[in-house]
């Protein structure tokens, strides 16, 4: 994710005018375009850290009160709500992506036998 939103803003300086993607329609304003993938990506990971930040309800079983953890299909559904099931594991990948970019940047940690994720450090982010 840390390489394709790198690549997005070295294009974004580059682009003007009509871009030819890979696949697909000629793109009209190729600028406007790479911006708009760039806050999508931007938004998505506000959305999941916005989810690693949230407090989970309490459970009567010790072994599910890991408040402020999560696994990744958690934070899909959650984020993606209003899609259908069935994306949700294409829409994991995306979100793993997220979670990579962020514990390379030392925001967040996966718990090594548990899988699941937190905030690093919750008074900064």
């Amino acid at each position: 994710m840390k390489a394709y939103l790198g690549s997005l803003e070295k294009l974004k300086t580059i682009v003007s005018g009509k871009a030819y993607p890979g696949h697909g329609p000629v793109i009209d304003d190729g600028k406007s375009r790479i911006i708009e993938y760039i806050r999508h990506r931007v938004q998505r990971e506000e959305q999941v850290l916005e989810v690693l930040r949230s407090e989970r309800q309490s459970s009567q079983n010790l072994e599910e009160q890991e408040h402020d953890s999560w696994d990744s299909m958690e934070i899909v559904k959650i984020i993606y709500w209003d899609v259908a099931e069935t994306l949700h594991v294409p829409a994991q990948g995306g979100v793993m992506q997220i979670l990579r970019k962020l514990q390379q940047e030392d925001k967040v940690f996966e718990h090594p036998l548990t899988k699941k994720w937190r905030i690093r450090n919750r008074a900064t982010l």
